[in-house]
């Protein structure tokens, strides 16, 4: 049987240097051939980070660094016009995600260039799951119909904080999370983060919290209940790709630029797409050295804000939404349709015409998204 290969995507507008610990982590287990590494690099990103690429792949890593040419030139092969993938944008991923799609590797993992790779887990192997036959796994269900995957990580102190992305109306209940057993498939799967965890800026402006170490073992959502997926150490079959197109950012709602949660946007629909196709959601290992870059959190708040009102209202309808179709595309398809319809039901300060209509194009967004995938699957 041919071993399972990876294609692993990063974006970086510095140097790539982290990509060494995940070289040292894969030849250690085993796994260097397994795995190519497709850096997307954006109009700031240093001449470096091509070196780098270059040496890492003299001695044994396979890398690809696609020059903003070549990245144009892709884009255009698989029927998406370059000017979809901003530039100066983390949404560059998508480029990276397409070519791992049109590589033929078995899965998706994404990375962040702050998280490092932590030597003594078989990193692949953990990912690896999202490829796995059917197997008997232990799941959760939250009282909330939200887990908080920050409570499976032991801090330096006595804190109570919860991922980016996590709506505000299931924080501060009790979850009373409930353990079965349960054979399933995963198909994606949420790799935590030692050192700095990811949470929304507001929580860092109240909350320096520092992570120590990974509580417990790996969890499986229940089919009732969610949590926050981001694009860091996460990981997702092939089949998956076509629902994990990176949203668009950096639109105004409200008069407020939003920002930040393109990921979180696409980590909950895909988790929709695959609830609704019976597959299942890890979230646990493998767990990553998160050394977070600068930021500045007031900013970062001002841009995250819009976006965590408007989830406040769309995972309500997220978790109900009945979607159509036995596959991701056609999945995806009826998703993007279902929440162009309920943004014209939605009531409240936020939801102005701007607001309906930066929806309305991410819809289009998506549907295009979908063609390039289906250009590159031949379908």
């Amino acid at each position: 049987m041919p071993k399972l290969t990876a294609t692993l995507v990063v974006t970086t507008i510095s140097d790539g240097a982290v990509l060494d610990t995940y070289r040292a982590n894969l030849e250690r287990y085993g796994h260097l051939g397994q795995v190519e590494v497709i850096v997307v690099p954006d109009r700031k990103t240093p001449g470096t980070a091509f070196t780098v690429c270059s040496s890492l792949n003299k001695i044994g890593l396979k890398v690809r660094c696609p020059s903003i040419e070549e990245q144009e030139a892709f884009l255009r092969s698989v029927g998406l016009a370059p000017h979809m993938i901003p530039y100066d944008s983390d949404n560059r991923r998508n480029v990276g995600f397409l070519m791992a799609l049109a590589s033929g590797a078995d899965l998706l993992i994404s990375i962040d260039d702050d998280n490092y790779c932590i030597d003594k887990t078989d990193y692949f192997a953990e990912h690896a799951v999202v490829c796995t036959e059917p197997a008997e796994h232990t799941s959760v269900e939250s009282a909330t119909g939200f887990l908080n995957i920050c409570d499976l990580l032991e801090f330096d102190k006595p804190i109570l904080i919860y991922p980016r992305g996590f709506p505000y109306f299931a924080r501060h209940k009790e979850e009373c999370p409930k353990m079965t057993q349960q054979k399933t498939v995963v198909q994606m799967n949420a790799g935590l983060w030692a050192l700095d965890p990811d949470i929304d800026s507001i929580s860092w402006l109240v909350a320096m919290p520092h992570a120590q170490s990974f509580k417990g073992k790996s969890l499986l959502l229940a089919r009732n209940t969610w949590t926050a997926i981001n694009t860091q150490n996460t990981a997702l079959s092939r089949d998956v790709i076509p629902s994990y197109y990176f949203i668009k950012m950096r639109h105004a709602i409200a008069g407020v630029p939003i920002d930040r949660y393109g990921d979180i946007f696409s980590g909950y629909f895909a988790q929709a797409c695959v609830k609704h196709l019976g597959g299942s959601v890890r979230v646990g290992t493998p767990v990553a050295a998160h050394k977070r870059n600068r930021h500045n959190y007031l900013t970062d708040a001002t841009n995250e804000w819009a976006c965590i009102l408007v989830l406040e209202d769309l995972l309500p309808w997220l978790r109900e939404a009945k979607l159509c179709g036995s596959s991701y595309s056609d999945s995806y398809l009826s998703l993007s349709h279902a929440m162009e319809d309920v943004v014209e039901q939605l009531k409240g300060t936020v939801w102005t015409d701007m607001a309906r209509g930066y929806f309305h194009q991410m819809g289009y967004y998506m549907r295009a998204w979908l063609k390039a995938c289906g250009n590159i699957l031949g379908s």
